[in-house]
């Protein structure tokens, strides 16, 4: 197997051949059938040998990309990289006339731009696309690279988050990114939090806030609200962030978990 490709099977990457050209076509008929199986990626080696690679980006790969122009893009890298100090250890690729950065899907999902822009410039590569990557049958001027392989695909920043959540900015209505969901049917809970003097009271109900779930948990700060919520696969979308937030500066509020089934069954029975 080619070293490149091996690397990302080490990374736990969904990998497919790029059977057209252009990085920007629409239809990749192996997208779907993207894997990290050794086997299948040597099959696809022999019977593709011209064609590029790509990952395909999202919660099965656990990986997002930011694609910044090195034309429309510069400007935006500049303020990312003040903004993200980060952003400069996780792992990057030179491609043509573009800086590719990667970064750990988050376990609640992304909230994006429609087509993708979050920034003048600057793509996101999100749940349903894909990043070509260095490996066998790139041609010299769709050459790819790492800029150091051995760097990791670090957590997105909380920077980055509230961006990439951000409601306005110019760029169009923001939607949810279609990710496929877990193996496990996800169940949605709503955490209802209530502050009682040095204690704060938490509460599960089903969805429709009527039926509980489970006995009233009490913790002794507000930092175990927010972690049950980010842990719960709340979708932290720049609003509903304010609103968990808001309601633990006044005293109480609610936020909707999505749980897999062993969540769900862990929190009943805890």
């Amino acid at each position: 197997m080619n070293s490149d490709l091996s690397l990302a099977v080490q990374r736990e990457w969904k990998i497919f051949p790029l059977l057209h050209s252009s990085h920007l076509a629409t239809g990749q008929p192996l997208l779907n059938h993207a894997t990290s199986n050794e086997a299948q990626i040597e099959q696809w080696e022999r019977e593709h040998p011209e064609s590029a690679w790509a990952v395909a980006a999202g919660s099965e790969s656990a990986v997002f990309a930011l694609n910044f122009s090195l034309d429309a893009g510069a400007e935006s890298m500049r303020e990312f990289g003040e903004c993200d100090p980060d952003l400069s250890h996780t792992l990057q690729m030179r491609g043509p006339n573009e800086l590719v950065t990667f970064h750990e899907w988050p376990a609640c999902g992304l909230l994006s731009w429609a087509r993708g822009m979050v920034a003048p410039g600057v793509r996101l590569s999100e749940e349903g696309s894909y990043v070509p990557i260095p490996g066998p049958g790139i041609s010299a001027g769709r050459h790819y690279e790492y800029i150091d392989s051995d760097a990791p695909a670090l957590p997105p920043s909380e920077w980055l988050m509230d961006l990439i959540h951000a409601d306005s900015g110019g760029h169009g209505g923001a939607r949810i990114l279609a990710f496929r969901p877990s193996p496990d049917a996800a169940l949605c809970v709503l955490l209802s939090f209530e502050r009682r003097g040095e204690r704060w009271l938490c509460d599960f109900y089903e969805s429709s806030g009527t039926a509980k779930v489970r006995k009233t948990l009490a913790y002794r700060s507000s930092d175990k609200v927010v972690t049950l919520a980010i842990r719960g696969g709340a979708f932290m979308k720049r609003n509903h962030r304010s609103r968990l937030y808001e309601g633990i500066e006044i005293g109480h509020g609610s936020v909707l978990l999505n749980l897999t089934s062993d969540q769900y069954n862990k929190l009943i029975a805890a």
